[in-house]
């Protein structure tokens, strides 16, 4: 059978996930074309600020140059391939190779060769010798880059997805910070659990975060009374495919307010989130419960709300970005970024940051409950017969079409469906189409 077919059935081999083979071929056929987030601009705020990441897999310095420009460069000297930068942050105009002593600009241009006319002679073309620098593109803050040289401008590849970024990311005057650097992980597990649990699932939550609800950090109809009617106990939700594998989910709590209600953002924040979005946007973000998606292929973003974190009805809420690297078939490096509002206060900052620890951390309550199950699927395919076997990816086909929203994608009127996965391996399955 084919890896995915999309047919009367969608129909996925377990070995997309598990298979060495497969993985090889995607570091070359996805991974080198996509756009990848590296940064967030908050991390680099000023001139020869730096973090060292990975592109793909290949490890890189995304730097702002002395011209306040973010360059992406390969952390390889072009002499003998050497690391250049060791450090995982910091600031520097140059940076000098330790095994031969090439020196390079933040820009990547070669600047200097040690015993240059005595090795190499007086008409070396230091020129020829820059550092290899990916493609960059920034939106809403956030830092994107790729080894493609074809590939289509950040805003053309995201299409739809853009709508949703500004809801999130461009709704305050002076955006968002990152709370210190991000935390790093590593899982035995493929990189494609976490990341297509957040392109939209919604299915697992009653499930596997069963403790979250026995311990209060969910919104109760309680908690919400005094902002509105609360007609009902379910939450509703939509989720959308955006798009070249870009989905998300949303979901609201169940209030009928007569203003719009951006529950766990500071209050004097509210006003200037209403003006900075269009009205399809402020209904996406009032009354907002929990909202997550992913950016093909491995990048994901979650802007949760919780009650409960510092006693009975309180509410804050925290925006946290992920990024899977794929160091093998079954492990995977993840990063993990909390952002706060810069303009809110720094007694705020800390009880988001309190929120986020305990929820969504690296190690919250959330994700020991998601990592259980995504080790413990890697686990299981160790064998033949599981790895020969098929997902059918088929929840959610017989839900409608969401009517009435100024939402652009293709927008389903469910909140448990597996209609935002499906997108994902649609365009993962595209890119392995192609032939190398």
């Amino acid at each position: 059978m084919a890896l995915v077919e999309d047919t009367n059935r969608f129909t996925v081999s377990r070995r997309v996930y598990f298979d060495p083979t497969v993985h090889k071929a995607e570091l070359e056929r996805v991974f080198r074309r996509s756009w990848m987030f590296v940064a967030h601009e908050s991390e680099i705020p000023s001139p020869g600020d730096y973090v060292t990441r990975v592109l793909g897999t290949d490890p890189v310095i995304v730097v702002r140059d002395e011209q306040g420009a973010v360059q992406v460069l390969l952390n390889t000297c072009r002499h003998r391939g050497t690391p250049l930068c060791r450090a995982s942050m910091g600031n520097s105009s140059h940076f000098r190779c330790s095994y031969h002593g090439w020196t390079y600009a933040n820009t990547g241009d070669l600047r200097g060769v040690t015993f240059q006319v005595d090795v190499y002679g007086k008409d070396f073309d230091k020129a020829r010798f820059g550092l290899y620098r990916a493609r960059t593109e920034t939106t809403h803050g956030l830092v994107f880059a790729t080894w493609n040289p074809d590939a289509a401008p950040i805003a053309d590849e995201l299409g739809p997805m853009t709508y949703y970024l500004q809801a999130i990311f461009g709704k305050l005057d002076e955006g968002y910070e990152v709370m210190g650097p991000p935390v790093q992980s590593r899982m035995p597990c493929s990189w494609k659990s976490e990341t297509e649990n957040l392109s939209g699932d919604g299915y697992h939550t009653p499930v596997a975060h069963q403790s979250a609800f026995t311990m209060g950090l969910f919104a109760r109809p309680e908690d919400l009374t005094a902002f509105g009617d609360v007609p009902s106990k379910r939450f509703p939700g939509r989720v959308v495919d955006c798009g070249n594998g870009h989905t998300i989910r949303i979901q609201h709590l169940p209030v009928v307010a007569k203003k719009p209600l951006y529950l766990g953002y500071p209050e004097e924040l509210w006003p200037e989130i209403t003006r900075n979005l269009a009205p399809g946007q402020v209904d996406m973000q009032s009354r907002l419960s929990v909202t997550h998606g992913t950016i093909f292929p491995n990048f994901s973003f979650l802007e949760n709300f919780k009650t409960g974190t510092d006693g009975p009805g309180s509410m804050c809420r925290y925006i946290r970005l992920t990024l899977k690297v794929p160091i093998a078939a079954d492990r995977t490096q993840l990063l993990w970024w909390h952002l706060v509002p810069k303009a809110a206060s720094e007694a705020w900052k800390a009880e988001s940051q309190r929120a986020y620890v305990r929820t969504n951390g690296a190690a919250g309550m959330f994700e020991v409950d998601d990592g259980e199950n995504f080790i413990g699927v890697a686990e299981a395919h160790r064998g033949r017969v599981a790895l020969d076997g098929a997902y059918e990816l088929v929840g959610g086909l017989h839900q409608p079409r969401a009517e009435g929203l100024e939402w652009p994608g293709d927008v389903v009127d469910a909140d448990r469906s597996e209609h935002t996965i499906r997108a994902w391996m649609r365009r993962w399955q595209d890119l392995m189409d192609v032939a190398t």
